[in-house]
């Protein structure tokens, strides 16, 4: 369950970048939690065909850090970190 000030940040669809998200922002002591959300079929082209993403939530007030940390990693890594959340279920 997300906290009032927490927002839904990005969106990745593959293990291994996720985890490399997940370890950027544990370096640079970001907060961060995992919501897990179903992809609806017409937007799956969109996140490489997944049936679900991992959407990574932190603090309002930490987003826009969060953000440079992640567009600061590789272009491996930074392509595949999705910011448009739209059209996922529950999210806008």
């Amino acid at each position: 369950m997300r906290a009032e000030r927490d927002i839904a940040l990005c969106a990745v669809a593959d293990a291994g970048i996720r985890s490399k998200v997940m370890n950027a922002m544990i370096q640079k002591r970001i907060p961060y939690a995992e919501e897990w959300h179903k992809v609806p079929l017409l937007r799956r082209r969109k996140y490489e065909g997944a049936k679900e993403v991992c959407i990574i939530v932190t603090h309002h007030d930490q987003a826009d850090q969060a953000k440079a940390q992640i567009q600061a990693m590789d272009d491996v890594v930074s392509s595949r970190v999705y910011f448009d959340l739209k059209g996922l279920t529950g999210l806008s």
